[in-house]
């Protein structure tokens, strides 16, 4: 993580990552933090059930060079016995074919099919990175 500033002196957590032009690893992976909620095994449980979607913009441009393409979740490899997980897209040729700064997102739709008297899930729309921007670099061969 890292803090920059953006225009008029807003600060701003960013995450980078980077790419190179025409490849197609390594895998964007995005972890969902836990945010010390006692109930964040319910999201890991209805996560599973959710679609995820990657899109991807460029910063000059402001034109979408990835539209929703979909994404999905991976367990993550961890020492200890809780399941944890990753959000993961896998890229293709055409989306690092220009280089460039792009800003990535995920879109998790909740689609409200896990039900349980005792507690609500959530259901609707949730994008990602909540906390720090996504800043996608697509350096040049």
């Amino acid at each position: 993580m890292t803090l920059i500033f953006i225009g008029n002196n807003e600060l701003r957590d960013m995450q980078y990552f980077y790419i190179k032009q025409g490849s197609t690893l390594p895998t964007l992976r995005m972890e969902l933090i836990e945010d010390g909620r006692h109930d964040f095994h319910k999201f890991h449980e209805c996560i599973q059930g959710a679609d995820i979607t990657f899109t991807m913009v460029n910063i000059d441009t402001n034109v979408t060079k990835v539209a929703k393409n979909k994404a999905y979740i991976k367990l993550r490899e961890n020492d200890d016995c809780t399941e944890q997980y990753v959000i993961c897209y896998d890229w293709k040729e055409r989306d690092t074919k220009e280089a460039g700064s792009y800003k990535g997102t995920f879109e998790i739709t909740f689609n409200g099919n896990i039900k349980n008297d005792s507690y609500t899930y959530p259901s609707g729309i949730l994008n990602m990175p909540i906390r720090e921007e996504l800043l996608i670099t697509i350096l040049p061969k």
